[in-house]
């Protein structure tokens, strides 16, 4: 029985053999003959309409099997359809460390080269591009080409986009055209605004820096042309000669034709052998635009959400002056630093109306907003709208800094506590104590009012009327700020009694203050001459009277000049702008001081005048037509202003309704007269209606010609 196992076992076996030669005879072979000859991946021809395999002459049987393709490279990608999609083609202009490496031995390498970054740029793109056909990128170079389809014909910037991904291989350019000639085609050569990078420097290569050791001024402009020359080539944002090299604060900086790549300076340090390394992302970027491209203009955009740390905060009185300014300081930041065109001076923000107003040089797009709103870049205490709800030409000024601008006189409902007594038996006042309770009070309005003038504070204790000079136009949430402010003592109305223009003549009441200095901080890049007169200026606005912006600095003559109003001897002064300056690293030595001119107007302890007439204007006989330029309209949300103009001219027999036309855009209307033109009249009338900063002209009617009889 085991010699009968056996035998059963090699008959299977044989059987099992015979099978399998079987399958392969009916199957057949291919013969060497039949092979075909490998291809390089830069002779892979990707235009459409050729098959993928040339065909034998002589028919084959219906059971043979035909020889496979044999590429350059193990695992080909997938042949694409070229149904419905475009074929792109651009140049490579630049060479990463990825594909250099395979180079670096021998040329033979190149075909290599290529197909590894062929397939790793495959992956890149069907993660990031849903308008990209998988499997379809060609790279070629010995041309130095980079082929691929797309799905979808309306694809912009997709250089940059491509770029963006794939900068550990390539970078690429248009074929034909540069860069700018065809983001000019897309979208208009208007639409194409320059912008100026700021990046830190962060290490030059060794046999550089050995140059700018030896000969700081040979080898800093040799360097910089050597930069120069590739970016010109490798870097197709980049503005020819643009690139400016600072050492000395360890900086460059250069210009691209538009906004830049989001990590250009990735892309950058990932050039092959480049003889320096830059930080990844711009510490300042500049917008730089041209006449043709200004457009001023004043946006308002609603303010979608407020942190919850600073809604609840805002809600408790005692804590509402301190965290209002902390956001409204976050949003100045945010816009003074990011915002190329912000105009300084120009932000308004209604924490009543939720609006937030400011002025620009530009009309913005929605990465202003993005901008904003970015968490990536630091804590967002205030989030606005994607779009403004309003863009209108800009507005008169509202705000002037630490110069007074209006009067607001304001009704005493309640004093308590330590006024209580004094307005109960206002005529049993010393002086002495007179002086006290202005003190006082201008103590705590100083530090709970935004934009109070300092020593501007009066008290009408028979009327119970509080008045103060500001450097703005009132917000809309004064009220509160005063009411909120425990230690004044003082509860006021919601309405004001007035609100008054204040006459103020710089000439008269501030002085100039020079000093030289001497830079005793580190030069870096975050302390740079922009940077360091930005520090400056906000040091200095904490000395009493200082105007901000008045900072004049020249870093070559080591020179400084400010404006301060008169409201402290000049000894004291100086002491505050060296200590102001110390803690930046800024030595001062005062050199000189030029007194305001004396006219009149200047008035130490009470800053500005009130602009208040004595008579009324004398009225004008003939027919005019009369302009109104209003600056602000304080009738409310509900209000409508031009029915509001239509109440403050009804009445006055002398204008001619019919001809009134109202544009509210521009803030302004007009009409004609039929008899004398009161002006103070027409002025106190407007100002019933809540018509405020009122510019009033007229001009002579042209008289009408009689047709000349025949």
């Amino acid at each position: 029985m085991i010699d009968n196992r056996r035998w059963l076992s090699f008959i299977n076996s044989g059987f099992l053999l015979g099978l399998c030669l079987c399958l392969v005879t009916a199957c057949g072979s291919s013969s060497p003959s039949e092979k075909q000859k490998l291809i390089p991946l830069h002779e892979i021809n990707s235009s459409t309409g050729q098959e993928s395999e040339t065909r034998d002459s002589v028919p084959r049987s219906a059971t043979e099997r035909r020889t496979p393709k044999v590429s350059s490279y193990a695992n080909p990608p997938a042949t694409p359809s070229t149904s419905n999609s475009t074929e792109l083609v651009f140049k490579i202009v630049a060479l990463h460390k990825n594909v250099k490496q395979f180079l670096e031995k021998s040329e033979k390498n190149i075909d290599l080269a290529a197909n590894s970054a062929q397939r790793s740029l495959d992956s890149t793109f069907q993660k990031n591009f849903g308008f990209y056909q998988p499997g379809s990128v060609r790279v070629d170079l010995r041309q130095n080409r980079l082929t691929l389809r797309l799905t979808s014909e309306d694809v912009s910037d997709l250089v940059r986009k491509i770029n963006e991904v794939c900068y550990q291989h390539v970078t690429i350019a248009p074929l034909d055209k540069t860069l700018r000639e065809t983001l000019a085609a897309e979208s208009g050569e208007n639409s194409l605004v320059k912008q100026e990078l700021h990046y830190f420097l962060l290490k030059i290569s060794p046999e550089y820096q050995s140059q700018v050791d030896q000969n700081f001024q040979i080898g800093s402009e040799a360097l910089r042309l050597i930069l120069n020359e590739r970016f010109k080539s490798e870097v197709p944002e980049y503005v020819p000669d643009s690139l400016v090299l600072d050492l000395e604060y360890k900086k460059l900086t250069f210009e691209v034709i538009t906004n830049p790549s989001k990590n250009l300076g990735v892309q950058i340090n990932a050039l092959y052998q480049l003889p320096v390394s830059i930080s990844s992302d711009p510490y300042r970027t500049i917008a730089l635009r041209t006449e043709g491209q200004i457009k001023p203009s004043q946006v308002t955009y609603d303010i979608i959400s407020i942190a919850d740390f600073h809604e609840s905060a805002l809600e408790n009185p005692e804590s509402y002056h301190f965290w209002r300014r902390d956001l409204i300081s976050d949003l100045t930041k945010r816009l003074e630093t990011g915002v190329s065109g912000f105009v300084p001076h120009s932000l308004n923000v209604s924490l009543l109306k939720k609006t937030v107003t400011f002025q620009l040089d530009h009309i913005p797009d929605q990465q202003l907003s993005e901008y904003i709103n970015n968490e990536d870049s630091g804590s967002v205490n205030l989030k606005i709208s994607a779009v403004p709800v309003l863009i209108e030409a800009p507005g008169p000024v509202f705000w002037t800094p630490n110069r007074p601008l209006k009067r607001i006189v304001l009704k005493i409902l309640l004093a308590e506590r330590i006024l209580e007594a004094a307005f109960k038996q206002p005529q049993s006042l010393r002086e002495t104590e007179i002086q006290d309770i202005y003190r006082h009070l201008d103590n705590i309005l100083n530090s709970d009012v935004d934009g109070y003038i300092t020593k501007s504070v009066g008290v009408d204790f028979q009327t119970m009327q509080l008045s103060f000079q500001i450097d703005r136009v009132p917000p809309d949430d004064l009220i509160k700020m005063v009411n909120s402010s425990s230690f004044l003592c003082l509860d006021v109305d919601q309405e004001p009694v007035s609100v008054e223009d204040v006459d103020y003549d710089p000439q008269a009441s501030e002085k100039t203050m020079y000093f030289s200095f001497v830079n005793r901080g580190q030069k870096l890049p975050q302390f740079d001459k922009l940077t360091l007169k930005h520090l400056a200026n906000g040091n200095l606005c904490a000395i009493e009277g200082y105007i901000p912006g008045s900072l004049q600095m020249d870093f070559d003559q080591e020179t400084l000049n400010i404006k301060v109003r008169v409201v402290g001897d000049d000894a004291t002064d100086i002491d505050a702008v060296k200590t102001a300056l110390a803690r930046i690293y800024i030595e001062c030595t005062h050199q000189s001081t030029t007194l305001p001119a004396s006219n009149g107007k200047g008035n130490p302890l009470q800053p500005g005048m009130t602009a208040r007439r004595t008579a009324d204007p004398a009225p004008i006989k003939e027919n005019v037509k009369v302009t109104v330029k209003y600056g602000l309209f304080g009738g409310g949300s509900k209000g409508k202003p031009l029915a509001s103009a239509r109440d403050a001219l009804d009445g006055f027999s002398w204008i001619d309704l019919k001809t009134l036309q109202f544009n509210e855009g521009d803030k302004e209307f007009s009409f004609e007269t039929t008899g004398p033109f009161n002006r103070g009249a027409l002025e106190r009338s407007l100002k019933r209606q809540k018509f405020y900063q009122c510019v009033i002209s007229h001009e002579a009617l042209m008289k009408k010609e009689e047709p000349k009889e025949e």
